[in-house]
């Protein structure tokens, strides 16, 4: 590892430092501890007061009837509906359980609610306080409502065995609707399902898109988040770190307006977080049959809504830019053709290992190359800086001299490494949203996607946290274990190799309380790099090397330098020669000080 190398590795480090800070997870805001009673009893009243309860009766027959649960399941999906109202009452992901192992319902009458408000002349109609008729195929179910000529009829079908997608229209005849705009308001406490709320949190919001600015979020602090949107929209999401309910237009100009509401209470460690919508609706797209909607309900798996339209995948989480293609073309891909054949991820990330190192060789044997040069040319780098020592300007020119000579790019150790951080930064991104993961247990650790705590401690250590993680232990002894090799051969010294060891520590502290699965795979990766630089340097002749920077020596000997090369040894000539007249004034101006 030489300078630049080093320099490559500080750099990555730093990137990665900033991105988890300051992109990968936006710090929660604590409310202010003199505010937070009134605070917390006046958002309960904002977010759940229930809109329907000033609502009218339009047709007394509407009230009679007999509250009646009706079941619509496929393979992934059991949807609990009552026949008062007619709207869902429980979803059941059947192929997925809690943390603490009991069935999972994504949504519950008891966490979740709504109301579907219709204007009329006689008020304002909640269509889901209405008794119904039901009309029960294999795959739907209709709702029916009938009061003389009024009728009122919504319809839910499953859209394939295997799909979490559910079609759900309402048409009402007969009905003398008002000018304004019908409203679906959706509130939910959405409860925790995973290990620990905290990073549950900071992954959970509610997600939208707008058919003029397009995909977008509200805030993922705990602090109240509402927001009022002026333009039509073609879906929102309660989104969840690997799970989503969300509810689409089918139509465009289906959603007019609407205002979107987040809070997490932090005192409350069972409700991740609570979310309310309120969507308005044309009411003539309720009269001509065209009221016509899609709810998802189900994992947050980019496998999975990468077949939606409308940026729905982007609820997953996969990095922006060249990181968000790593994750959608390589790692991901990757991870579903071996997950095919291997039933244990902990086995399956030592092969993803594998094949990222040797996608990466190439970019990691022209570094060692590189640094076999600079490890041959460091008896005469050190004589440069001896004969022009504290003058750094010589220093520079006669190094640069001396690479073109020998025709080596000072830079070829640190690109190589730098080329590589999309994949490191990429992964960093994708594992902690990986619902492949979840309940993966390896090892000692019972859940890949979080934390392993092998030790509670009685404290609370700021920025670490109040376990010890075994994983993020050995990631970080490995890392500390492949600077010290690297540094064997390296002409680092000083402050650069001291910091080779001290940003281990800083990712063990920033990695303590992220998934296990992650630091397993850095583990991996760190031993792999290990084993392939013991194998270059079987590979590499070090004496064949010096040869041919000889013959590039003698080669280049007489070779005119290029315009760029002059220029820019000129321009330090230049800089050196105003360094020296200004020491040589300095000096002056002392002697004529001590004359006087």
């Amino acid at each position: 590892m030489d300078r630049n190398q080093a320099i490559g590795m500080i750099l990555i480090s730093v990137m990665v430092f900033v991105y988890f800070f300051f992109i990968a997870s936006p710090p929660t805001e604590n409310p202010r501890k003199n505010q937070q009673e009134t605070k917390k009893d006046t958002l309960q009243s904002r977010f759940f007061q229930k809109t329907s309860q000033n609502s009218v009766i339009l047709d007394s027959t509407f009230l009679r009837g007999k509250a009646e649960n009706v079941i619509l399941e496929n393979k992934v999906l059991k949807i609990t509906f009552s026949s008062q109202g007619g709207k869902i009452q429980q979803v059941l992901l059947k192929n997925f359980k809690t943390y603490d192992q009991k069935p999972l319902y994504l949504l519950d009458e008891t966490f979740s609610q709504m109301s579907y408000l219709v204007p009329t002349q006689a008020g304002k109609v909640d269509l889901y306080r209405i008794f119904y008729e039901v009309e029960q195929k294999e795959k739907s179910i209709i709702f029916r409502a009938k009061a003389g000529e009024k009728t009122i009829e919504q319809t839910y079908k499953l859209t394939g065995e295997e799909s979490y997608q559910v079609d759900y229209s309402v048409k009402i005849n007969g009905v003398a609707l008002g000018k304004e705009n019908a409203q679906i308001e959706w509130s939910a406490n959405m409860p925790l399902t995973e290990k620990d709320a905290t990073p549950s949190r900071i992954k959970s919001t509610i997600s939208y898109y707008g058919l003029n600015d397009g995909y977008d979020y509200l805030s993922e602090s705990n602090n109240l988040q509402d927001k009022n949107i002026d333009e039509p929209l073609r879906w929102v999401a309660f989104k969840q770190q690997f799970f989503i309910a969300s509810l689409w237009a089918t139509q465009e100009n289906q959603f007019g307006k609407a205002r979107l509401v987040s809070y997490a209470d932090e005192n409350n460690p069972k409700i991740v977080k609570s979310y309310k919508a309120v969507l308005d609706i044309p009411t003539e797209k309720l009269q001509n049959g065209k009221a016509t909607f899609q709810f998802y309900l189900g994992p947050n798996q980019y496998s999975i809504l990468k077949n939606l339209d409308y940026d729905f995948s982007r609820n997953v989480g996969l990095g922006w830019g060249i990181f968000g293609w790593v994750n959608k073309f390589l790692i991901i891909p990757i991870i579903n053709f071996l997950e095919s054949f291997i039933g244990s991820y902990g086995l399956l990330i030592i092969v993803l290992g594998i094949i990222v190192r040797l996608i990466l060789f190439p970019l990691n044997y022209k570094s060692y190359i590189g640094m076999a040069k600079m490890r041959v040319l460091k008896p005469e780098l050190d004589e440069i800086k001896a004969r022009n020592e504290g003058d750094m300007q010589k220093i520079q020119v006669e190094q640069m001299e001396l690479y073109k000579q020998v025709g080596i790019n000072p830079l070829a150790g640190c690109i190589p490494m730098l080329l590589q951080m999309p994949i490191v930064i990429a992964v960093f991104t994708y594992f902690p949203n990986a619902i492949e993961l979840r309940q993966e247990a390896f090892l000692w650790a019972e859940d890949l996607s979080t934390y392993d705590s092998i030790l509670t401690l009685p404290f609370h250590i700021p920025f670490y946290g109040n376990h010890v993680s075994l994983f993020t232990i050995l990631m970080t002894a490995s890392t500390i274990l492949y600077t010290y090799y690297a540094n064997q051969t390296s002409s680092v010294e000083g402050p650069m190799k001291i910091a080779g060891y001290i940003m281990p520590l800083v990712f063990m502290f920033m990695l303590n309380s992220y998934p296990a699965g992650l630091s397993y795979y850095y583990l991996v990766t760190n031993l792999l790099s290990v084993l392939q630089q013991i194998g270059i340097k079987k590979l590499v002749n070090e004496d064949k090397i010096k040869a041919i920077l000889e013959a590039n020596r003698l080669k280049n000997k007489d070779k005119r330098k290029s315009g760029f090369q002059q220029a820019l040894e000129n321009a330090l000539k230049v800089q050196q020669e105003r360094m020296e007249a200004k020491k040589k004034s300095i000096e002056q101006k002392r002697n004529d000080r001590r004359k006087k």
